[in-house]
């Protein structure tokens, strides 16, 4: 069953940490000037489409799929180019497997408003996904060219997970370190780049590096890395207080139990 048309209004402004593909979502859900500049050759009933797509979104964070197709086809029913549709249709598709629909979609998405960050950010993950490691960092790019995206930091992070996932080590690192200048609160960016420089041994500047995820939204992945980082630098009272931290918050999470492994094997 479909929401009423009251429940319709609350889930508005969802639409922007949905189908931006965000690491966290934005703080409001405006479209800026500069990509409604790319929309003008919508037509139809814009509202009604807006609105479908808005429930679409929703339905694709709930994973109800089907639903989320409905809104989508709906919203292109009601107004055949509106780009922010064919955005979210791209995302069901590909959240179904069905690359070549997911392809089709955002290709539409762009040509219909080019200058939209998110179906470009968007678009570069379904390439990565796909092992088109180049292709993906060309629309990675081209999200930033933007000067008014709000979001910056999440294709900074998209490109340096794509470049990771190419063994291109060092050119992940730079985005992940673009992505923390953009927004110091993108902790999985943080993460990452810690884990590049526990790698190469660099403790003491990869602790820093968590310090800000530490301090405001520790993940299980984040304290774990810090117990290891602390006891790699012979810090064993902040090696017991993130082991602490991590027994306490997430006692049931998959790094609470490869800890508990360590410490009985010691």
């Amino acid at each position: 069953m479909r929401p009423s048309s009251t429940i319709r209004l609350l889930l508005i402004s969802l639409i922007s940490a949905v189908l931006s593909g965000c690491v966290t979502p934005p703080s409001n859900s405006d479209t800026s000037r500069f990509e409604r500049s790319g929309q003008g050759r919508e037509s139809g009933d814009i509202e009604s489409a807006r609105v479908h797509t808005e429930l679409g979104a929703e339905y694709l964070r709930l994973k109800r799929y089907e639903v989320a197709l409905e809104e989508f086809h709906t919203a292109i029913e009601r107004s055949p180019n509106y780009a922010l549709a064919y955005n979210g249709l791209g995302l069901v598709n590909a959240a179904l497997g069905d690359t070549k629909g997911a392809e089709a979609a955002f290709q539409q998405a762009i040509a219909l408003q080019p200058t939209n960050s998110e179906s470009r950010n968007n678009y570069g993950r379904f390439l990565c996904d796909q092992g088109q490691y180049e292709a993906s960092q060309k629309e990675f790019l081209l999200a930033l060219k933007n000067p008014l995206y709000k979001t910056p930091q999440v294709a900074y992070y998209n490109a340096g997970v794509c470049a990771l996932r190419s063994q291109h080590l060092q050119q992940a690192e730079t985005f992940f370190n673009q992505a923390l200048q953009a927004d110091a609160n993108t902790h999985p960016a943080a993460y990452q780049l810690a884990l590049i420089q526990f790698n190469r041994q660099q403790f003491a500047a990869a602790l820093t590096t968590l310090q800000t995820q530490l301090e405001s939204a520790p993940s299980p992945e984040s304290l774990l890395l810090a117990v290891r980082l602390s006891r790699a630098l012979k810090q064993d009272e902040e090696a017991r207080f993130y082991m602490v931290q991590l027994y306490k918050l997430f006692p049931n999470a998959n790094e609470t139990k490869q800890l508990q492994k360590m410490e009985s094997s010691k």
